[in-house]
């Protein structure tokens, strides 16, 4: 394959990759990922409601059907673990915090314990329990188990006597759990006081788990393994992993060899074609020349975006002093402990604490991402008339809505709303990584939508045939996608089966963080490379459409390596294992390119040398060479090494999914929001109040201080709490007495290393740095809204310049 004269490529010449690049095909790449990944979510949905376990009354088969759990005390345990934040403390079916147990596996476990118990005191009636006598037992309570007594005619779930025991059983072990401080499961370890006291609170919330592990427990109709595909681990009840665990994991490290083998094929081809597709870069000024010349001025409209910088570096410290009082529970007193209450005056609990951790680290990453978008659009096209009064209104309501989630979560886990509705309503809803409550929620979203709306005000003249893939039309797409996403959460309602409403949740998080979170992130990369003259505007298109379409293809559909466990049909773990396993292909593209990109660091400081540049963002540059190695590392090494079923089978619900989250969460999506913000705040702050070597300390103290609690602490103890599961199962691994034991405080106090390193040298220097510089910044220009300028006028023609860009190809 060679070029002809003109440096174009003839028809007869056309490869694959060429034509992975030709921008006149990329509608027609678009629509097949498109049609992909619907197909694959419609049967992702069909499946979750078809295939959704029984949720009806129990009764008794010994007793004329009486009823022993009627349907809507389960619905009613059901409200109870979300409105008192028993998800941000425990789990079910591994979905949930980790501090406390996993209530499916403690109740299936329990189950099987007194069902024992129950036949062992029966024999003990007549004559002494012999060996064989246990040895029977055995296996009659594990068949029994696993014997599915569901009548889809008469809509009943019959228990038999030993299952009814259990039952109530169950119901003494919860009501002792929150109201008895000596017990050995203790809620909280006792510094709780009665958290849950209602008696039938209690015994509701003992039904909602006992149908947990019934799912767990009973085969799915026609089926040799369980709802759950015999998950949690569990030898006293036969509980292992199916052949389709097995046979799944096997085929998708398959898909990832051959995966791997075709994009290294595709990619060495691109890099043969004529016109350097994926290399190049603008040696001009970079964006502070361009616009500011030195202390200049900056639009009002960029002026007004300081604020939001401001909130996301408080709300940062916020997430992180929280989790700093969730880890502490592990190793001392915690939050509710009485230091802490006479330090603070009233007592944190921990499904609060949790609950700030996870919700305000994705707020103050949303934070970050608003101003700085916003803060790009003058560079765009000229201000919209009304933008400077919608980005105020824009913050106004993100303000309200984070003031409302941080106390509506705290008066809704303590119990000061006076009914549950107000609870739902302006408390939390209960659900991990969703814990505001419903109006926040939708207050939230109406924000975001606000947010999106002024993006395509000035993004609009963009939007056209021939710009359609352009980097600032990605900007829109990305920021769409990302909040389009965020709707799936209001398909959650308070009375569905788990297995549908955790669907919608996982639709909701796992579309944020593995698919709109990697779009946008890319698209706000290449965005200020091209600003910073590191990529030519070709280049960046190229990479940010390549990039996109393989996350959308692989992630979308790769959501379903979140249902494994939660009561879906083996179709579900097909999906997901191979789906997800592909995940790691434009992870592979990054990691070709992660070498070139410093090189090109290199180049841009021998220009600055050479006069041909006179300014470079370094540690702007530094915290996107670190999104390139956590995406690498976090995201994909420590990702794909628990998506594998068989490996998630055990895993599920551990501190490995932890580890995965810590790294790929404030890796890729905080490391970007951090480098975004400086990158606004570098033309926002004058020269002299920039402080390069500051920035550099907070760098390297965030990545090694991350890098210190994964290696020290949450990784070892992940394979620790793995160890236990393999050996004994889920139950034992969830425990008090071996999440308290001597190995994980050791573990937990090791992780301060690291957190002191990230809090003191990173988090609070930041903070600082961003909130010390609002009286040094540069001047504001004299121009209204709507007006334009020479550097509006030279966008515009920009703009019917770059629709001609691909001629080349």
């Amino acid at each position: 394959m060679s070029p002809n004269p003109s440096g174009t490529l003839s028809k007869g010449n056309r490869t694959f990759g060429h034509i992975l690049l030709v921008k006149k095909y990329w509608w027609l790449h678009a629509l097949i990922v498109t049609l992909i990944s619907t197909v694959g979510l419609v049967a992702l949905g069909v499946w979750t409601y078809a295939s959704a376990p029984p949720l009806v009354n129990f009764v008794a088969v010994s007793n004329s059907g009486t009823v022993v759990i009627p349907e809507w005390e389960i619905q009613r345990g059901k409200q109870v673990f979300h409105l008192k934040g028993l998800m941000t403390y425990g789990s079910f079916w591994g979905d949930g915090g980790e501090r406390g147990p996993d209530y499916t596996a403690e109740a299936l476990h329990h189950t099987s314990v007194s069902m024992r118990k129950y036949y062992t005191a029966e024999i003990e009636k007549v004559r002494p329990v012999t060996q064989d006598d246990q040895d029977m037992i055995d296996s009659r309570v594990k068949r029994e188990i696993h014997t599915n007594l569901y009548d889809a005619k008469a809509g009943v779930i019959a228990l038999n006597d030993a299952q009814i025991f259990a039952y109530n059983e169950l119901i003494t072990h919860y009501t002792r759990t929150f109201t008895d401080d000596t017990y050995e499961e203790a809620f909280m370890k006792g510094r709780i006081k009665n958290h849950i006291s209602n008696p039938a609170d209690l015994k509701a919330l003992a039904g909602y788990f006992f149908w947990g592990g019934w799912v767990s427990g009973a085969n799915r109709p026609g089926e040799l393994y369980s709802y759950t595909h015999n998950w949690p681990p569990d030898q006293s009840v036969n509980n292992y992993p199916t052949f389709p665990t097995y046979l799944w994991s096997f085929i998708s490290i398959f898909v990832l060899f051959a995966g791997s083998m075709l994009v290294l094929y595709v990619y060495g081809e691109m890099k043969t074609l004529p016109g350097e597709p994926f290399n190049g870069r603008d040696w001009s000024l970079t964006t502070i020349d361009l616009e500011n010349k030195g202390d200049a001025y900056v639009r009002p409209t960029q002026r007004a975006t300081y604020k939001f910088f401001v909130f996301a570096v408080i709300l940062f410290l916020v997430q992180v002093l929280a989790g700093i009082l969730s880890a502490e529970d592990f190793v001392g007193g915690g939050p509710g402990s009485a230091l802490a209450t006479t330090v603070l005056g009233f007592t944190i609990p921990f499904t609060v604490t949790r609950g700030w951790h996870t919700i305000v680290q994705i707020y103050w990453f949303f934070m970050a991402w608003v101003g700085y978008t916003l803060f790009f659009l003058p560079r765009i096209s000229k201000v919209p008339n009304g933008q400077r009064f919608l980005i105020n209104l824009l913050f106004t309501l993100c303000v309200i809505v984070g003031a409302g989630a941080l106390f509506g979560i705290y008066l809704g886990h303590t119990g000061w709303f006076a009914n549950d509705e107000m609870a739902y309503w302006f408390g939390s809803q209960g659900w991990e990584f969703l814990e505001l409550g419903r109006f926040w929620h939708i207050l939230m979203l109406s924000s975001f939508c606000l947010w999106v709306f002024i993006i395509y005000r000035a993004v609009k003249p963009w939007i056209t045939s021939q710009n359609l893939w352009s980097v600032p039309a990605w900007l829109f797409y990305g920021s769409g996608m990302m909040v389009l996403f965020l709707f799936f959460g209001m398909f959650m309602t308070p009375t569905q089966n788990f297995a549908i409403a955790d669907y919608w949740r996982w639709m909701n998080i796992h579309m944020w963080v593995e698919v709109t979170f990697e779009v946008f992130t890319t698209c706000i990369v290449g965005y200020m490379l091209v600003q910073m003259g590191l990529v030519n505007r070709a280049m960046a298109e190229r990479v940010i459409f390549l990039a996109v379409m393989m996350f959308l293809v692989t992630a979308l559909i790769g959501i379903s390596h979140n249902f494994y466990w939660i009561a879906k049909p083996t179709g579900i773990i097909a999906l997901g294992s191979v789906f997800s396993t592909m995940q790691v292909l434009p992870l592979l593209l990054i990691t070709l390119d992660a070498w070139k990109m410093r090189t090109e660091r290199v180049k841009a400081h021998e220009a600055v040398a050479e006069g041909k540049q006179r300014f470079i963002m370094d540690g702007v540059w530094s915290f996107i060479l670190a999104v390139n190695f956590w995406n690498i590392f976090g995201a994909g090494v420590m990702g794909s090494m628990i998506n594998l079923p068989i490996v998630n089978y055990y895993e599920h619900g551990t501190y490995l999914t932890g580890n995965h989250a810590h790294a790929a969460m404030f890796g890729v999506k905080g490391n970007i929001a951090i480098g975004g913000m400086l990158f606004a705040c570098q033309h926002l702050f004058q020269r002299s109040a920039w402080n390069e070597k500051l920035i550099k300390s907070i760098f390297w103290s965030l990545q090694i201080g991350l890098s210190l609690m994964l290696m020290l602490d949450l990784f070892p103890v992940g394979l620790y709490q793995v160890s236990t599961v393999f050996q004994k199962g889920l139950w034992a691994a969830r425990q008090q007495a071996h999440v308290t034991d001597s190995v994980w405080i050791t573990l937990t106090w090791l992780r301060m290393i690291g957190g002191s390193i990230f809090l003191f040298g990173g988090v609070l220097p930041l903070a600082w740095f961003i909130i010390s510089r609002a009286g040094r910044m540069v001047r504001e220009a004299v121009v209204e809204e709507g007006e334009w300028t020479i550097y509006d006028k030279e966008k515009a023609k920009e703009r019917e310049t770059w629709a001609a860009g691909d001629e080349a190809f």
